[in-house]
């Protein structure tokens, strides 16, 4: 008798490591809103709250997404790399991973355009 066969850890681990970046960007997003909507939380006027959490909290947000979503990536990676017959859950957890890395790979491409185009590059021209 033969058994369905179960996808990979990794693939599975993969797709679990996404899921929670996608949670955490929507905790962060409703606490983010409840903080700036204008009433006086945590002793604090809104503005402050506001600073505090964009500051402080995407900072933090900004460090958990990269690596969980690289750890994801690899994971999926190595899913698909040990040819699992069911690469499903890998593939779906690589594209998520992939989807969540995108826009701080678009920030990092636009601050390194922004800074060689603010650059004072002498001119060797006579």
């Amino acid at each position: 008798m033969q058994f369905p066969e179960k996808p990979s850890r990794l693939g599975t681990t993969s797709f679990v490591l996404a899921m929670i970046v996608l949670v955490l960007a929507c905790i962060y997003m409703a606490l983010f809103a409840a903080v700036t909507e204008g009433n006086a939380t945590f002793g604090m006027d809104s503005e402050t709250a506001g600073y505090t959490l964009v500051l402080g909290g995407g900072t933090v947000m900004a460090i958990l997404t990269v690596l969980f979503t690289l750890a994801g990536i690899i994971l999926g990676i190595m899913a698909l790399r040990k040819a699992d017959p069911k690469r499903g859950l890998a593939i779906t957890g690589l594209v998520l991973n992939f989807l969540c890395f995108a826009p701080y790979c678009l920030l990092l491409i636009l601050v390194a355009v922004g800074s060689i185009s603010a650059a004072d590059i002498p001119s060797f021209a006579p």
